[in-house]
């Protein structure tokens, strides 16, 4: 087998920022800000659940445009997608997300809402929340996924802002082994928990005119420990890295595949016809879908089973 390989370039990329706020602090207003910039051109701010930024206009040089969408995560991605595939021109493109906080938050309600769907359409929607399957958790967190990915792979600069709120710390309880309050607080960013392991860098902001970088993918930006900024601003952060001097080059990320294997159903079982030997008996049906469903039975005949199994249901109810 040939192995592909390749050089590293030597030269910079624009950075993906998660800029994590308090409340107040001005995350919002720092991605503003940024857009006056004369390292970049077009502004792309795109909001989800976050009020338009129509006043910061006023903000001295601020040049962007609002997207307008549906509001929904499916118009989200496709709108992530669109924008970031937008023309470089002479200068990059900045895309602003805001917030993160309020885009997980609606994957996870969405996530619910499936859920809860799924357990009505099983006659178990008897009231309060259904548990969120595995398969239901990654097929929402792939959306999540889809956005974070197609930020990181833009040609150019993309700002996400996220809250940033101080909550009790967890730890192991001696005396009962539980997981407890320890009594103490600690600053966690308020969205999906992988990422600021994914963006490029990250400025904390736990109250207006506080700045704290604490993370940076960078050869001529190298930090040793949390560094303090003063008055920090997107312009400077990106001149620090060395955008304003050097030719930069497009993110590279080895990007995992998550390959989808299907088993075959190699029983040779006639499950139609067997599933009309079953009739209105509960207990065959019961047992006729576990076996299907271990056998890798298609889908379409392990929903007969389950739709022929809550029938039963429904006939006992009338």
């Amino acid at each position: 087998m040939t192995i592909t390989t390749r050089k590293p370039t030597g030269r910079p990329s624009w950075p993906l920022l998660l800029a994590a706020g308090g409340e107040g602090a001005g995350k919002s207003f720092l991605a503003a800000q940024a857009s006056a910039s004369d390292l970049i051109g077009r502004t792309l701010w795109i909001g989800h659940g976050e009020q338009d930024p129509d006043e910061y206009a006023l903000i001295p040089g601020a040049d962007f445009d609002i997207v307008e969408y549906d509001g929904t995560i499916t118009g989200l991605r496709r709108i992530v997608r669109d924008a970031a595939a937008e023309p470089k021109g002479d200068k990059p493109t900045l895309l602003v997300i805001d917030s993160g906080t309020k885009v997980w938050d609606t994957i996870s309600e969405n996530a619910q809402l499936d859920a809860n769907q799924r357990a009505t359409r099983n006659g178990r929607g008897a009231g309060g929340d259904a548990t969120i399957g595995v398969d239901i958790w990654n097929k929402h967190k792939a959306h999540w996924r889809d956005i974070v990915d197609t930020l990181r792979l833009h040609d150019g600069p993309a700002v996400i802002t996220a809250r940033y709120e101080e909550v009790a710390a967890m730890g192991r309880d001696p005396r009962t082994g539980r997981t407890a309050p320890t009594g103490e607080k600690v600053w966690k960013v308020k969205a999906e928990k992988g990422l600021p392991y994914d963006v490029d860098a990250v400025i904390h902001m736990p109250a207006r005119g506080q700045y704290t970088l604490s993370k940076v993918r960078s050869v001529r930006l190298q930090l040793d420990e949390p560094k303090d900024w003063p008055g920090f601003t997107m312009d400077a952060f990106w001149r620090a890295l060395g955008l304003a001097d050097v030719e930069t080059g497009r993110s590279q990320y080895a990007t995992p595949v998550a390959e989808e294997t299907t088993e075959a159903d190699e029983s040779g079982r006639d499950w139609d016809a067997e599933l009309t030997a079953a009739g209105a008996d509960r207990g065959q049906l019961s047992k006729l879908g576990v076996e299907a469903k271990a056998a890798h039975a298609a889908p379409e005949t392990l929903e007969r089973i389950r739709a022929a199994y809550r029938a039963t249901n429904e006939g006992a109810a009338s």
